[in-house]
């Protein structure tokens, strides 16, 4: 089994859930995946992440709403109707703004980027969407209850076969939800992968792998074919955004290989992240 989590670029539009379901397709073994919210595309873009905490201060301060809604309703729509989706996901959305106030918490609305995401993808996979509130569970000093999340991620996995998670957030015991750090999606993918004893947890972002030095300065940064779990903490420490360094914990402890792949290169090899290098 391979778990696979795609980051916000690579489901910021119609165009990249098609790669995103091309990926899928091409390995059976691709049962699990794991979505962020949908990122920019392109550089005068918002993520619907960044979106969402702003309205969620406009509930909380009653600012007069300036458009935020409609942009992320928008969003979402497009995708939904150039995909040709049927799914009322315009109607989901609205229920749910219709719904908060300024009591309702940061978590819940933020949460949202991810949950509808993986409405969508899910939608067009054809795979079954697995809220992750409902199999993630976290106690209230935000640690993850282990036994409890590893029995329903597989009973999720064993009743559906292929599912599609939204990451970034699990829930405490009473239901509230608990948000992970930024980027955290990159965590839910470790947890599940380790749960499950996957093969390989396959990190899928917009670049080929862990590069010596960042691409975006550099013209001779080089991929790095690979690499240990404390090396790539380590440079995730240091500010390599290519990867969570809290996910590389759940997947080192239950040995799973980690590979960050490009979405739009998915014949690149990538960065392989074990126990030690080759």
């Amino acid at each position: 089994m391979i778990v696979t989590k795609f980051g916000g670029s690579s489901l910021a539009s119609a165009t990249q859930l098609q790669k995103v379901k091309n990926i899928i397709t091409a390995n059976p073994e691709r049962q699990v995946v794991v979505v962020s919210a949908p990122g920019k595309r392109d550089s005068s873009d918002y993520k619907i992440t960044d979106l969402l905490y702003t309205l969620r201060s406009q509930f909380k301060y009653g600012i007069p709403d300036d458009g935020i809604r409609e942009m992320i309703i928008k969003r979402y729509v497009t995708i939904k109707e150039e995909l040709n989706l049927d799914i009322d996901i315009e109607k989901e959305i609205n229920e749910f703004f219709a719904s908060c106030s300024k009591k309702t918490n940061t978590a819940t609305v933020v949460s949202r980027g991810e949950y509808f995401s993986a409405r969508l993808v899910a939608k067009f996979l054809g795979f079954a969407f697995v809220d992750a509130a409902d199999i993630l569970t976290f106690n209230f000093d935000g640690k993850i209850d282990y036994e409890k999340s590893k029995q329903a991620v597989i009973e999720a996995v064993d009743k559906y076969g292929n599912i599609v998670v939204p990451g970034f957030y699990g829930a405490y015991p009473d239901g509230d939800i608990h948000l992970l750090s930024r980027g955290g999606s990159d965590v839910t993918g470790a947890w599940l992968a380790a749960f499950l004893d996957a093969d390989v947890y396959e990190n899928w972002t917009d670049v080929s792998g862990t590069y010596t030095c960042d691409p975006r300065i550099t013209k001779n940064a080089r991929p790095i074919p690979d690499i240990t779990y404390k090396e790539m903490r380590e440079m995730a420490y240091l500010g390599a955004g290519v990867f969570h360094e809290e996910a590389i914990a759940p997947a080192r402890q239950a040995g799973i290989t980690i590979n960050i792949k490009n979405t739009k290169a998915p014949s690149d090899r990538g960065t392989f992240i074990n126990s030690v290098r080759d």
